[in-house]
């Protein structure tokens, strides 16, 4: 049972901290924007999202005149029917205006992003070592005991320093807040936290 409930929560640490890492919803704003329009940053990168039909669009080819002449100067832009998504990557902001706010957050969601898939890695070792077996495969029996206890440990720990780096390095003051991805984030490293908390203090009969 010990072991069942430890690959349980180690996959849903995988499958919730790639979801995560992927996600583009770590921050978003706390109150409600206007109809059609939505925005949010990702750990590496801010979006915005607008529906072009309030402004007149009525095709797809409306929305990329507009991506042309309208978006701001490095932004990537998309355009979904009359839905434009513009994404500006915090790094590309930080090396063309050296804004200190832009570079902060460029270095966090470096640190975030190496931190939350570090721990990913970790977390899809742990689950293989303890999946494979219940199922027969013998392929992760090299693998040495004290890697397997360190990696239980470093699953969750490593996102943890992942979060902990990305949040402390944001602007003060602000007006969004934690969105799901960083949610998901938050209780992907809980459960590889859990994880190897069971697997040091509880014992096998129990």
């Amino acid at each position: 049972m010990k072991g069942m409930v430890m690959a349980a929560m180690s996959a849903l640490c995988l499958v919730l901290g790639i979801m995560g890492a992927m996600g583009n919803t770590w921050l978003v704003p706390e109150e409600e924007m206007d109809d059609g329009m939505d925005a949010g940053t990702s750990l590496t990168a801010s979006w915005s999202e607008m529906d072009l039909a309030e402004m007149g669009a009525s095709s797809e080819s409306d929305c990329e005149d507009f991506a042309d002449n309208m978006a701001p100067g490095g932004a990537e832009s998309e355009c979904d029917g009359t839905v434009i998504t513009m994404t500006m990557a915090f790094s590309d902001v930080c090396d063309d205006t050296d804004d200190e706010e832009a570079c902060d957050m460029a270095t966090g969601g470096m640190i975030g992003t190496i931190g939350m898939w570090a721990g990913i890695v970790c977390a899809l070792l742990i689950t293989l070592t303890m999946v494979l077996p219940m199922a027969g495969v013998d392929a992760m029996d090299a693998v040495p005991e004290n890697v397997t206890q360190l990696a239980t440990w470093a699953a969750g720990a490593l996102m943890l320093v992942g979060m902990l780096g990305w949040y402390f390095m944001l602007p003060d003051g602000g007006d969004m807040s934690l969105g799901m991805s960083g949610w998901m984030a938050g209780a992907a490293m809980s459960m590889g936290l859990g994880s190897a908390l069971i697997g040091q203090f509880i014992e096998a009969d129990e």
